[in-house]
């Protein structure tokens, strides 16, 4: 995870500082494979909680991003 954001967050910081929630959820959609290939959900769920704790996220926002992640990987249809 922290590799993934360091390469994003260089290449697109002003699109996170323009809103950090939208930007948070354009490194998701870009990285969703490599997240789900390397980290999976525990690590992006940490990672989005120390977000809140450096209060670029609200609780709100983590929820809506761990939404949006699942969406992508389709988790809802896993055990189907």
């Amino acid at each position: 995870m922290h590799a993934l954001w360091a390469r994003w967050i260089t290449l697109n910081r002003k699109e996170f500082i323009a809103s950090y929630r939208d930007g948070t959820k354009g490194f998701i959609s870009y990285y969703w494979k490599m997240i789900h290939l390397a980290a999976g959900w525990a690590a992006l769920r940490a990672w989005l909680l120390m977000l809140l704790g450096n209060r670029f996220l609200t609780g709100n926002d983590v929820a809506e991003l761990l939404k949006h992640y699942e969406k992508q990987t389709k988790m809802d249809r896993w055990y189907e």
